[in-house]
């Protein structure tokens, strides 16, 4: 087995004077402080599960199952937030968690082990009701592709030739053990204990099909089986091994069935072990949603199948399968309010919106563009300067503020090993909020979750590596947002001005993407002092034979406009908001939710001012990207 090794984070980096404003890589630092802090060193390098705001004093507690199985989403996500930021924050752990994850490897699987000690490591939310106690080890085929994707995430930044075995031989044990029907392949709900489709080191207990989607405690078949279409699909896109292809296939056809789609939610009928899932009733006439990846209920489950799906019709050429991607994702965006990136994840339930799903939307519109399935840039765009960042906890003021608030929290019954008490807000801080409203996250929800910490964070690198891509000396600008890279760098006066300035290095070529509200008629652009004719190729402008040193700068106006949104509409929760924006940024919202115990976005009237104000930084351009 491979032994943990040094990672590689060389970079460069170096002082510059650029606009106050949005910039990723101050995110991802700050992300690196909530992944290492809320990391458990006692407790194998597991996470805690839940992070709760709303007590006298805030308190981290263990979770069950899902701290193993998410603790390689935090390992996939530390890379990326690195090579973003060039933080060195929190290494020890980050290598300490490698080690950890690689010594639950045996026998080509990812197991769970089983401790008496900690009887709550075996369990998920009503997981001992649904398929009783176990006493042995066991592994969920999820699970073990999430460890596949970290290992993906190692070679890159890891000097160990041995994680090419250890990723093929994940694959092997996930094609191992899955059941095969006809022509595809599933893993069972009920084939063990901990959770929905455990696989036990005697083997399943139970082989049969799911029979419809809102099954186990998430509620959602498919979603059991997202991470392994993705990961399969990423091997074999790096590796060619065809066992990945065939399981990647097989996992698809089976997910792609019928009966794990379409619906309207009911909210008479809801499952789930926190009863968040909402059965779907029939669709009205006319409508055939099975086939075009309607969903009505836990829609991050279904983002994370999707964008399996996704994975695996680019690299097998899928072209139904891209199709069921497209309309799925062009669906979602009717489900909420896209402009700032809120999507009613559970529609006729708890009617907020999932922290792990802004990472997938990020995921599917970048995706499905690059594709050439479409252009979801101004999508992403809205996500990231919107809910994607004011998610995040970054807030001490606020946090503060409801711990005053509030009484004493839950937990007291829980053993001392299990809860973490010592200095929390400061831990937290870089971590996701597990819910939120269109305008903030809601008393009842002042709560951060681990796997929304490990699937945001990632959203935050994929809008990174998105705004600006490089290849020889040509670079593609997507988002106009700051950025520093090898081949120039990026300073984005948005929302304040309608400017952003290009600080060449050594392209030749630079193709700016305009986003839809920018009025090209009143677009200006001027190269090292030379006003330029414009060069359109679609929604890019073109610059060409540039030299070292060039300054491009583009100007254009930026309105404030006011726009209306109802969600949940024709239902008894059916609520209006009243969003200002500047550009695609929000500057305002409401109505706000007043309480001292929640945790109020869109606090940005310093935004609405016309002059971006400006600060020294430290830049880091990493020499390897994932």
């Amino acid at each position: 087995m491979s032994e943990s090794k040094l990672f590689n984070y060389s970079g460069e980096s170096y002082e510059a004077e650029v606009p106050d404003t949005l910039d990723l890589a101050d995110n991802a630092a700050l992300a690196i402080n909530g992944l290492g802090g809320t990391i458990d060193p006692d407790m194998e390098y597991l996470p805690f599960g839940m992070i709760h705001f709303k007590d006298k004093t805030p308190h981290m507690h263990h979770w069950g199952s899902a701290d193993a199985g998410c603790v390689p989403k935090f390992a996939e996500s530390f890379p990326m937030m690195r090579i973003m930021s060039g933080s060195k924050q929190y290494l020890e752990i980050e290598s300490g968690v490698k080690k950890s994850l690689l010594a639950r490897i045996d026998n080509d699987i990812f197991w769970h082990r089983f401790d008496s000690k900690y009887p709550w490591q075996s369990t998920y939310g009503d997981s001992e009701t649904r398929y009783e106690k176990g006493a042995e080890d066991f592994s969920i085929p999820s699970h073990t592709a999430r460890m596949l994707r970290s290992v993906l995430a190692w070679q890159n930044v890891c000097n160990d030739s041995s994680l090419d075995e250890v990723a093929g031989g994940l694959v092997r044990g996930m094609r191992r053990i899955a059941i095969d029907r006809d022509d595809y392949s599933y893993y069972p709900e009920k084939g063990g204990w901990g959770d929905a489709t455990s696989y036990p080191r005697s083997g399943w207990r139970n082989t049969d099909e799911a029979e419809s989607e809102v099954e186990g405690p998430e509620g959602s078949m498919t979603g059991y089986h997202a991470h392994q279409i993705y990961a399969a699909a990423q091997w074999y896109k790096v590796s060619g091994d065809p066992v990945a292809l065939d399981l990647a296939a097989r996992l698809t056809r089976y997910c792609m069935k019928p009966k794990f789609w379409g619906g309207v939610p009911d909210a008479e009928r809801c499952e789930g072990f926190m009863g968040h899932i909402t059965l779907g009733k029939q669709e009205p006439a006319y409508t055939a949603g099975a086939e075009q990846g309607h969903w009505c209920s836990h829609f991050h489950a279904r983002a994370t199948v999707l964008r399996g799906i996704l994975a695996y019709a680019v690299v097998a050429a899928d072209e139904r399968a891209m199709e069921f991607v497209r309309r799925a994702y062009e669906f979602t965006l009717t489900q909420g309010i896209p402009r700032i990136g809120w999507i009613n994840c559970f529609p006729a339930a708890a009617n907020v919106c999932e922290g792990c799903a802004l990472g997938d939307l990020i995921g599917l519109g970048i995706r499905l563009s690059d594709a050439g399935l479409g252009d979801y840039w101004d999508d992403v765009d809205s996500i990231v300067r919107n809910h994607l960042v004011e998610q995040q906890v970054t807030r001490r003021d606020l946090l503060e503020r409801i711990s005053t608030a509030s009484g004493t929290g839950c937990c007291d019954d829980l053993p001392p090993g299990q809860v973490c008490r010592d200095n929390v807000i400061e831990r937290s801080l870089g971590t996701y909020f597990g819910n939120s409203s269109p305008a903030g996250v809601p008393d009842e929800f002042a709560w951060g979750m681990l796997c929304c910490t490990g699937n945001a964070t990632q959203g935050i690198y994929y809008a990174w590596e998105g705004a600006l891509r490089e290849s020889g000396d040509t670079a593609q600008v997507n988002l106009l947002l700051n950025r520093a890279a090898k081949l120039l760098d990026v300073n984005s006066y948005l929302p304040y001005e309608g400017k952003v300035v290009l600080r060449n290095k050594a392209a030749r070529r630079i193709s700016v993407r305009i986003p839809y509200w920018v009025n090209r008629k009143d677009i200006r652009a001027n190269v090292s002092g030379h006003d330029t004719e414009l060069d359109w190729l679609g929604n890019n402008l073109v610059f060409e034979e540039l030299k070292p040193n060039d300054v491009i700068t583009l100007t254009f106006p930026v309105k404030e406009t006011t726009s209306s949104y109802t969600i949940n509409a024709h239902s008894p929760d059916e609520k209006v908001y009243t969003c200002d924006f500047r550009g695609s940024t929000c500057v305002g919202i409401s109505p706000r939710d007043e309480s001292e115990t929640s945790y109020p976005f869109y606090q940005r009237d310093h935004m609405r001012k016309d002059k971006a104000p400006m600060k020294t930084k430290t830049r880091f351009v990493a020499d390897k990207t994932i």
